[in-house]
């Protein structure tokens, strides 16, 4: 698990383009983000359960359905649907609702959708900050499994 500073760092380290982004109250999720960002550009981190272990699924905001048919057929195998938030937080030390855009150590599929554009906003894993990226540096910083629709 990575705080603003150190996540700040890594990213610097690895050439990334970013600017953080600090809110005088916490956001509470992504759909918070909304009413800070253009809603095409919010990334929201959902993990789900697969029958190979947990994966990160970023995608955008206002998505509020998971097309678990599309995504088996995507990976090749199952998933059983978002992981159980004790779960997350032991695999990755952040909170479900917290799941920074890169540094949770999860596997992604990454919403294809959010690729045309120059740059996205997620969480960082702590709730007064947001991260602006570029979706290609979030691919580049991730172990990729598969674009999803």
């Amino acid at each position: 698990m990575m705080n603003v500073r150190q996540l700040q760092e890594y990213l610097n380290k690895s050439k990334a383009v970013f600017e953080l982004k600090e809110h005088d109250e916490p956001l509470k999720n992504a759909k918070d983000a909304v009413n800070y960002f253009d809603a095409e550009l919010v990334a929201a981190v959902y993990v789900i359960h697969t029958e190979r272990g947990l994966a990160a699924m970023i995608v955008n905001a206002e998505r509020d359905k998971m097309d678990t048919e599309s995504i088996n057929y995507v990976l090749g195998y199952k998933v059983k649907g978002m992981a159980d938030p004790k779960l997350v937080r032991q695999a990755t030390g952040y909170d479900a609702g917290f799941m920074p855009l890169i540094g949770h150590g999860l596997p992604i599929l990454f919403d294809k959708g959010l690729t045309i554009h120059d740059y996205i906003y997620g969480s960082t894993g702590d709730p007064r900050y947001t991260v602006k990226l570029r979706p290609e540096d979030v691919i580049r910083l991730s172990e990729m499994l598969a674009f999803i629709e």
